[in-house]
Order: C-alpha cells, then structure tokens, then sequence
C-alpha cells in the first residue's frame, strides 16, 4: 500500500510538469521552424559570409582570351 502512495505521488508530480514541457517544446519547435525558414528564405545571413552564389570559379589554365576548351588542340589522324 505505501509503495502505491508513493507510485501515485510520483505521477502526480509527472502530470503536472507535462504542461510546461509541452509550451517548452512548442517554443522550440516554432524556434527550429523559424530558423529554418529565415535559411531556405536566405534572409538569415551572418555578416562578411557571402553564398555560394557570389563565388567565381575559375580555371588556372584556360588563356584569357578564350573560352574554356577551345585553345586545345585535338590529336588524332590526319
């Protein structure tokens, strides 16, 4: 009989903290969404950090002049 007692006033006291860790995990589920959201969005940018869009790629050994590809020359049969 008293371990139900105590079994009871064990539950009790789990009962009564649910309602605050459900409007803790609510806070935080709307946190997450809203962090996620200002990613996909890109309105979230730390400062100095550019994107991947702002980068240039370029390639050490194509001559200035000429497009990618076309100052090889091609070997084969004559």
């Amino acid at each position: 009989m008293a371990g139900n007692i105590v079994l009871r006033r064990r539950l009790e006291e789990i009962q009564a903290q649910t309602d605050a860790e459900k409007e803790w995990w609510e806070k935080r589920r709307a946190a997450i969404s809203d962090d996620f959201m200002k990613e996909l969005d890109g309105t979230d940018k730390p400062k100095g950090a550019g994107s991947e869009e702002d980068a240039v790629l370029v390639d050490a050994h194509t001559p200035a002049g000429t497009p990618a590809g076309q100052g090889k020359k091609k070997k084969g049969k004559k």
